[in-house]
Order: C-alpha cells, then sequence, then structure tokens
C-alpha cells in the first residue's frame, strides 16, 4: 500500500466512532420531543411525518456507508460497486438534509410531503405491477386489493396538500438532481459543491452500469485507432476515500440536523 493510500485509508476509518453510533441509533425509532420543530412538523402528515422521512433517509445512508466500509476492511475496493454503493448512501444523506435543512416549518414539511408522495408513487407501481397476477380466489386478495386502493387515496391526499415553498413550486415533485443540487450548496462552499453536483453524475453510471465514468477511473490505456481505445480500470483507494468523505460529511450533517430539530 502507497502512503496515499495509506493517508486514503485512515481517513476512511475516522468515519467509524460515528458509524457505529449511528448504527446503533438506527436499530430503533427515535422521536422527536414534545414541544420540538419536528413534533410540530408532524401536522403536516401524521402517517410518515418529516421526523420519520428524514430519519429513514439517514438510517439508509448510514447503511450504506456501512457495507461500503465492510468490504473496505475486507481488503476489497471495486472500481465499480463500491461508488454505486455510495450513491446509495448519497441519495439518503441528500434526501434527509433537504427535509430537515430549512428553518421555515413550511419548507420542511413541503419538501417531506414531496417525499411522501414519491413513496406511494413507487409503492403503487410495485403494488399496479403484481395486481393482473394476484389470485382474487385467496382469502387475502379483497384485503390486499383494499390495501392498494388506500395507498391511492392517501397518495392523492399528500398531493393536495402541496404548497409552494422555497425552491419548490406547487405542483413540483420530487427530484433528485435538484436535491442534490440545493443540498451541495446548503452544506459545502461553492467548489465543492459543483464537485458533489458533477460526483452525483458520475455515480449515476456506476448505479446504472453505463461504465462512461471509468474512463476518468482508469489505470491504463491503450489506443487501438480509429478513435479507440482500451482501458483498464481498478479499485483506486484514494478516489474511494475523496468520495466516502464528501457523502459522511453530508450524513454527519443530516445527523446533526435532525437531533437539532428534534429537541424540544
Amino acid at each position: 500500500m502507497t502512503e496515499d493510500e495509506q493517508d486514503a485509508l485512515a481517513s476512511i476509518r475516522l468515519a467509524y466512532e460515528d458509524l457505529d453510533r449511528w448504527r446503533a441509533r438506527s436499530r430503533g425509532v427515535e422521536r422527536p420531543e414534545p414541544g420540538s420543530e419536528l413534533a410540530s412538523d408532524e401536522a403536516v402528515w401524521p402517517y410518515l411525518d418529516p421526523a420519520e422521512v428524514a430519519r429513514q433517509s439517514l438510517v439508509s445512508a448510514t447503511q450504506h456507508l456501512n457495507l461500503a466500509r465492510a468490504a473496505i476492511e475486507a481488503g476489497e475496493v471495486f472500481p465499480t460497486a463500491h461508488f454505486s454503493v455510495l450513491r446509495g448512501a448519497l441519495v439518503g444523506s441528500s434526501m434527509a438534509v433537504w427535509v430537515l435543512g430549512p428553518d421555515p416549518a413550511v419548507d420542511r414539511q413541503q419538501r417531506a410531503l414531496r417525499v411522501v408522495e414519491e413513496f406511494y408513487k413507487r409503492a403503487l407501481q410495485y403494488h399496479d405491477d403484481i395486481r393482473p397476477h394476484v389470485d382474487v380466489s385467496h382469502p387475502d386478495a379483497a384485503q390486499w386489493f383494499d390495501a392498494g386502493e388506500h395507498m391511492r387515496r392517501r397518495r392523492a391526499e399528500a398531493r393536495a396538500r402541496w404548497r409552494a415553498a422555497d425552491g419548490l413550486k406547487e405542483g413540483q415533485a420530487l427530484e433528485m438532481t435538484s436535491i442534490v443540487r440545493v443540498v451541495s450548496e446548503f452544506v459545502f462552499a461553492p467548489q465543492e459543491a459543483l464537485n458533489v453536483r458533477l460526483l452525483w453524475r458520475q455515480l449515476s453510471g456506476d448505479a446504472h452500469a453505463l461504465t462512461w465514468q471509468l474512463v476518468g477511473r482508469s489505470s491504463h490505456a491503450q489506443h487501438v485507432g480509429g478513435g479507440m481505445a482500451e482501458f483498464a480500470a481498478g479499485g483506486d483507494l484514494v478516489e474511494l476515500a475523496d468520495v466516502f468523505g464528501k457523502v459522511f460529511s453530508l450524513t454527519k450533517r443530516g445527523w446533526s440536523l435532525f437531533d437539532r430539530r428534534c429537541e424540544g
């Protein structure tokens, strides 16, 4: 291991104490204290309130970071899969910071309602794909169909509560690229915020197995003519540590905001 790689590994390991603490917290349900900002926010949608929306996002981010950590400690650095996992952590941490970041309650509530609507939208897509294949003679079939209609009503009700808020038009739905942009500018200085937005684009390539982003990570390239080249990309611990650090910083900000908004 080179000196740069040793430094990179050391920087990743500095996060482990926090990751262990967050993992322990994730095993139980945490509710806002009475009189806290998030306790008041519950009124906008008590069925999946802003506090729980944010907490679930932070739990997801924490799990993804710990999965990346486990592979590193097993001696594995994957050129694509590691970054795909960290993209999951970026989604979770960004969602939490996006919901928790604004001081005005209406902004937190309206952002949470967008996440809630997306929750029902995706659940209903899954439900509707299964629907044609359900055995209607099964004794639980009617209850299953009723559950789908219940979700459909909840989705419509959540959407009916949408209002314009900071950075949101009244009819604007959830869009992760926009969320990453807003959150990166909220947490980081301008140059680092740009780096996070570009990182979001790169990690999309990893998550969707498109490989274009590997060209920038290639360790060997051989031109074969006709504007074509062969290249090899292996795991790069230094680059991985940089991405890990950015996503960890977002997750840490998210947990900090959660604690602050939960205090009565």
